[in-house]
Parts: C-alpha cells; structure tokens; sequence
C-alpha cells in the first residue's frame, strides 16, 4: 500500500530535520553540508510525484543552505549562490522571505558591498508584511525581526542607504 503525500511530506521534514541536527552538532564543514543537503533532495526528488514538489524540495535545500551559510559565517561566495537560487525558485511563503531578508542583512558584516542590495530586499520584505491584515499577530512578530536585522547591521556599522530608510 502506498504512502499518502503527507506522510511522504512528513518523511522528507523528519529526514531533512535530523540531517540538519546532525549536521549542526557534528561542526561539518559547509561544503559537506550542502553535499549533505543536496543528496537527500536528490533522494526525494525521485519519489516526488510533480514538478511543484520537486521545486519545493529545491526550495528546502536552498533555504537550509543560506541557513548554515548565516550560521557559519561564511563568505559571499558561499552565501551568495544559495540566495540567488532561492530567489529565482522563489520563496516559499512570507516567512521564509523575511527570514532570509533578515539573514542577508545580520550577515552584511561579512560582504558589507552587498549591503544596498540587502537593505531593498529587507525593504521589499517589509512592504509585503505591512499589506498583511493588522490583527495577525504574525505581522507584529516579522516587524520585530525586521528591526532587529537592522539593529544587528548598524551594531557593525552598516547603515541602509538613504533612498531605502524610512
């Protein structure tokens, strides 16, 4: 008998959650990590039944691999690609997009030239989350994680420019 699509949903978020525990606790380097990561969507990608599935398992991996890239530090080199790729597959939904909006600009300290470009992506992020319905207590919360993003720059002396502050 074969699996529902949301048990073979909760398979993937059980198998990609305990790879990136792993992953975290055992200090791998972020190039193992995203071979890690792409094998395991790789694995699933086979078993994904259309090609909006498929996409958003692209879109998991990208998202835990700008994660880890943000946790670790590491340069535009490697942050970089990841974030382009997710934004030519597209966000997920708002809460991704405003997460890693406030992940590119927290990590301006390490590519401070990247910081105009940061800013209007956590700019565009913010217009998006001022349309949403003033009683969604979500709203208030990605508000906060905005100006935290923006507190976190500035404590490394990064300002957004003139056109993008409000």
């Amino acid at each position: 008998m074969s699996r529902s699509r949301r048990e073979w949903w909760n398979t993937v978020a059980e198998a990609r959650e305990w790879l990136c525990l792993g992953m975290a606790f055992g200090e791998v380097p972020f190039d193992a990590y995203v071979g890690a990561l792409v094998d395991l969507e790789r694995q699933f990608a086979r078993e994904a039944r259309t090609p909006s599935e498929r996409l958003h398992l692209q879109r998991l991996t990208a998202l835990n691999a700008v994660q880890a890239a943000f946790d670790q530090a590491r340069p535009w080199k490697d942050f970089g690609p990841w974030l382009r790729r997710l934004q030519r597959l597209g966000f997920p939904n708002l809460w991704n997009r405003h997460h890693v909006a406030c992940l590119y600009v927290q990590s301006l300290n390490n590519f401070p030239d990247r910081a105009r470009d940061a800013f209007a992506m956590l700019a565009d992020t913010e217009q998006r989350v001022l349309r949403l319905h003033k009683d969604r207590r979500s709203q208030q919360q990605m508000l906060d994680g905005i100006d935290h993003a923006r507190r976190e720059a500035a404590s490394y002396g990064i300002q957004p420019p003139e056109e993008l502050k409000r």
